[in-house]
């Protein structure tokens, strides 16, 4: 079983690259199918296509296989959250019934196609460094779009300003996901499609009034 820097090393190689690449689609459809608890290695290996040993040559158990997934979906939830402009939350020429942004509800309803998976990696018994990294990523992007749209006229102590308010909505996006993934919010009878809709039209007026 190789150590992580073999792993690292690995990622040259582009047979590597198209495994792990395989590997991670597998344990992502597994998860939107069925608890992760009962998903298995050779399970894995048997959705990838490739051999139980190859998938050992890559990842060491099946949480290292997971992380490594769900970091790649990661960049799809930043995007969502980089797409919502901070202007549009705080109101800035805006009106209080102007619709959910889309990119928003797209993080939710990626969540919700996943929720086994985030359930796991945020839950508990989870992983720390996910959660860390997400909400580290989340806080970045917010930041960037709060300076971009502050310009030039932004005073002393600015930059602490925004980096408090793009942490405290990260952090708070974050919470939101985790709780929703464990089932915590959901309501007896709703369809998935209209607990996007409500979750996200909270989420962004929660947003609206922190930004």
């Amino acid at each position: 079983m190789p150590n992580a820097s073999n792993t690292r090393g690995a990622s040259r190689d582009p047979r590597a690259r198209k495994t792990r690449a395989q590997l991670r689609d597998a344990v992502l459809a597994l998860s939107a199918e069925r608890d992760l608890d009962t998903v298995t290695m050779a399970d894995i290996a048997e959705r990838a296509e490739v051999n139980r040993a190859t998938v050992y040559l890559h990842y060491k158990d099946r949480d290292d296989l997971l992380l490594d997934a769900t970091d790649s979906t990661m960049s799809g939830i930043v995007d969502a959250v980089r797409a919502c402009r901070p202007a549009a939350a705080a109101g800035l020429g805006t009106s209080e019934q102007d619709p959910v942004p889309g990119h928003l509800r797209n993080l939710f309803a990626h969540v919700d196609r996943h929720r086994p998976l985030y359930a796991r990696m945020l839950g508990e018994d989870g992983s720390s460094r996910f959660s860390v990294r997400l909400q580290r990523r989340l806080a970045q992007a917010w930041f960037e779009q709060l300076t971009a749209d502050a310009g030039a006229e932004t005073g002393p102590g600015a930059h602490a300003d925004l980096l408090v308010r793009a942490h405290y909505v990260s952090g708070g996006l974050v919470a939101l996901i985790a709780h929703w993934a464990q089932g915590e919010f959901d309501a007896p009878g709703q369809d998935e499609e209209a607990a996007v809709d409500q979750l996200s039209q909270l989420a962004w007026a929660l947003i609206r009034g922190q930004s």
